[in-house]
């Protein structure tokens, strides 16, 4: 198992790793409706294309993974395969769709809750120029998770990232 970085709110060696629904509902939700989070400064605030994943994650003082919010980018046509370039060089590749319309019900301030679907997309993280020789995978891993019911918060390119380094890749 990697290291933990040190995240502000977590004793050293303590590594922050949810479940799915956990992540959605605990930390991709409040944010969404503006709530406070569990735990303030375990996802940063950075753009998941603003440079390859190490570097990213150097930025941020972090070593193997990392939870990020950040605007999600704009969807394919149904059956294409997502692609975004990230500053610096390299690629994600969309890879599958891990969950989708899978529901959660959370509760929120004032008694009350709100019952949400989300979905988990799979992408890996390719370096080189992208054509034919040049496409290489790197063993870097991105999950991004979105909000895709009730339409009010649907409707906001909010996404949770978690970058990581997969087996693979060590």
């Amino acid at each position: 198992m990697a290291a933990a970085a040190c995240a502000p709110g977590l004793p050293p060696g303590i590594l922050f790793s949810p479940e799915d629904e956990v992540a959605v509902g605990h930390y991709l939700l409040p944010r969404l409706q503006g709530w406070p989070l569990p735990i303030d400064g375990l996802i940063l605030d950075d753009d998941p294309l603003s440079a390859p994943p190490w570097e990213l994650l150097e930025r941020n003082g972090r070593k193997e993974q990392a939870f990020f919010f950040a605007e999600g980018q704009a969807r394919c046509g149904k059956g294409t395969r997502q692609r975004r370039t990230c500053a610096g060089g390299g690629w994600w590749e969309g890879q599958k769709t891990c969950a989708e319309g899978d529901k959660l019900r959370v509760p929120g301030c004032g008694g009350g809750g709100i019952e949400a679907a989300w979905r988990k997309k799979a992408f890996n993280f390719h370096s080189g120029s992208g054509g034919g020789d040049g496409k290489r995978s790197t063993g870097w891993v991105m999950h991004e998770y979105a909000v895709t019911g009730p339409e009010d918060l649907a409707r906001s390119p909010l996404r949770l990232y978690h970058i990581r380094l997969s087996s693979y890749g060590r």
